[in-house]
């Protein structure tokens, strides 16, 4: 038996369908738009368009994966792509496009994997529809892009609460802004499904707490491109502040005002810190901060790249993450990381090895965290270099092998049987 995927746009850069397709298990990827750059006729297109327009359809492509195993649902990418693109738009309309492409997309890929007789594996928001328009005798697997939707409403609101201020870049979060039915779906689908693949463990946890069997969740932690992603930078000096850097969007769900506020408790002068990431609000938390603060509000590949190598220290303060590459990218980068454990960050550092972890929504635990590098700046490289080293544990080629191992196994274990969700029993 082989395996129907399905996500919109170039997901994890089609590594899960990679993985399939190495294995010999993939049946078919359903997503909107995938570019056959594997074709000659794509090819000789590319050679004739502009280098930015050609690099942007090479990125929906993956090697590996040839275009006569996708079905691509072009009328919902199309859609989706419009509405994204469109700022007089209202985010209500948006949001409302891009559920009606997951939902169409998700049908397509349930009806087809019942057609092929195959497993169907849906990432997140596609597997409500994806297992609703299945009829197979395949397992059901869903890969839980982020912690469950109730666990990080809950977090979200509390949070609200307890600072009003940020309640603008709070809202915007599809687990408060989507309507209760969606968000019903997003519960819903969990528990539709009878295996789980989560990238971290903190996602399992929330998944476990919802009620999904423990035994039926594989933790299987994203890889990084360690070509890219490597150290190049000036040894930190003891007399020069120490660099922080912030890579995410700029909200309240990724702790931004706990980051501002720890900056803050530090002695002035000793830290200055570099902030790269889509505002989701009027930035005042910046404006009336004291401290200092550098902004990069829209910052490009290079831009990036160049900030995590003249950095000393990466800090992500997130409240509620399902992964958060940035981590890795920072590891890869040669640095040490400071985040919570609601994140992606106990499945790849040690504490005080390759960085800390720290209590997430206190700002008082970060900052006396962040001293712990001012006091022994010597721990800035040490830590730095462990973090390196690491990193290279986390490889693509190692991601597409443990999906592709436990997709395996669960093909093996249930055969041609057709069991009911664990959660129904």
């Amino acid at each position: 038996m082989k395996v129907v995927t399905v996500h919109r746009g170039a997901r994890d850069s089609y590594q899960v369908a990679r993985a399939l397709q190495e294995a010999g298990l993939l049946e078919r990827l359903v997503t909107d738009i995938y570019w056959p750059a594997d074709r000659g006729w794509a090819r000789r297109i590319e050679s004739g368009l502009p280098r930015r327009v050609s690099a942007a359809l090479c990125c929906r492509h993956a090697a590996g994966v040839p275009a006569d195993a996708v079905t691509s649902c072009r009328l919902s990418g199309v859609s989706s792509l419009l509405a994204s693109k469109a700022p007089w738009l209202p985010d209500r309309w948006e949001r409302e496009a891009v559920r009606w492409c997951d939902r169409s997309l998700g049908r397509r890929a349930g009806r087809i994997a019942t057609r092929k007789n195959a497993a169907l594996l849906s990432y997140s928001y596609y597997a409500h529809s994806a297992f609703s328009h299945y009829e197979g005798k395949g397992p059901r697997i869903l890969f839980q892009l982020h912690p469950h939707a109730a666990s990080v409403r809950s977090i979200l609101w509390r949070e609200r609460e307890l600072h009003p201020d940020c309640a603008s870049s709070l809202d915007q979060e599809w687990e408060l802004a989507l309507p209760e039915t969606d968000l019903r779906r997003l519960v819903e689908e969990a528990a539709m499904a009878q295996h789980w693949i989560v990238a971290s463990s903190y996602t399992k946890r929330t998944l476990t707490d919802a009620g999904v069997p423990a035994e039926r969740i594989a933790v299987i932690p994203y890889g990084i491109d360690l070509n890219r992603f490597s150290p190049k930078r000036e040894e930190h000096s003891s007399r020069g502040p120490l660099r922080l850097l912030f890579v995410g969007t700029l909200g309240q769900r990724k702790g931004i005002k706990y980051l501002v506020q720890a900056v803050e408790m530090l002695p002035p002068g000793s830290v200055e810190l570099t902030v790269c990431g889509r505002p989701v609000d009027d930035m005042a938390l910046f404006r009336q901060s004291r401290a200092r603060i550098h902004l990069h509000p829209s910052i490009g590949a290079a831009g990036l790249l160049e900030a995590y190598r003249s950095a000393d220290v990466f800090v992500f303060p997130s409240l509620a993450e399902g992964f958060a590459h940035v981590l890795l990218e920072a590891m890869a980068s040669g640095l040490p990381i400071v985040s919570t454990a609601r994140t992606a960050a106990p499945d790849l550092i040690r504490h005080g090895r390759e960085g800390y972890i720290v209590e997430a929504g206190s700002a008082s635990h970060l900052a006396a965290t962040l001293e712990n590098f001012l006091r022994r700046p010597e721990s800035v490289r040490t830590m730095g270099e462990a973090a390196r080293s690491r990193a290279e544990c986390f490889t693509w080629q190692s991601f597409r092998r443990e999906v592709a191992k436990y997709v395996g196994g669960v093909l093996h274990r249930e055969g041609a049987a057709s069991p009911k969700s664990c959660l129904s029993r």
